[in-house]
């Protein structure tokens, strides 16, 4: 059975968005990536699937979290898992972003939002269309960034920021902000997801499995 979403489109006025409280952004924010690049902002042209806050181009989004916890939350737990390989650890980049002058930033955690249509659907549906919906509406509105809650995270503690940008890679640092880019500490990272439930274990080699004879009778 197909239950209807609980969560409303964003309003058609864009006056109505400038109710929503504006988010604290921490002075750091934490990024991992598979490439050495630090600035990419996703469309939803460019991706199957994509983010839940992607932005039709030329526009785009950059999905930073407050943490690294929240960092390898959205890289890896985004469906539940059990294991992680430690291979897959060290070849993540972890950049660190230090945020001098923050964006603009809608709270959509704040607990005054019911009235504009808005309910937790917005961190948790696996239907992007309204959460991108609400992205463009608070782009249009004025918002430079949205600050969201982390699916990923169980109990919904996590928290990210969705950064606005033009969509593409960016080789410079967003204004007001400025990255540093690092291997990934594997053993702070394991400790972290381990915590979770998630354990961190390397891939077996070859020479390490065991090989299986046949019993003498079926030869």
């Amino acid at each position: 059975m197909t239950v209807p979403s609980g969560l409303g489109w964003p309003p058609s006025d864009p006056a109505a968005l400038q109710a929503i409280p504006p988010a604290t952004v921490p002075v750091s924010l934490h990024r991992l990536s598979y490439w050495p690049g630090v600035w990419w902002f996703a469309t939803t042209g460019v991706e199957v699937l994509g983010g839940r806050f992607d932005l039709a181009p030329p526009f785009g989004t950059c999905y930073l979290a407050d943490e690294l916890e929240g960092a390898l939350i959205e890289k890896l737990l985004r469906t539940p898992k059990r294991m992680v390989s430690a291979e897959q650890l060290d070849r993540l980049f972890h950049v660190t972003v230090e945020v001098r002058r923050a964006p603009r930033s809608a709270d959509l955690t704040a607990t005054t939002l019911t009235g504009l249509g808005l309910n937790a659907e917005i961190h948790t549906s696996l239907d992007y269309a309204k959460p991108r919906a609400w992205a463009a509406a608070l782009r249009h509105a004025g918002w430079r960034a949205l600050r969201y809650a982390m699916r990923g995270d169980s109990a919904l503690l996590q928290r990210g920021v969705a950064l606005f940008g033009s969509a593409g890679l960016h080789r410079r640092a967003p204004a007001g902000m400025r990255a540093s880019l690092g291997p990934l500490d594997r053993i702070h990272a394991a400790s972290l997801l381990e915590r979770r439930g998630v354990l961190v274990r390397p891939l077996p080699r070859a020479e390490d499995l065991p090989i299986f004879r046949p019993p003498e009778s079926s030869r």
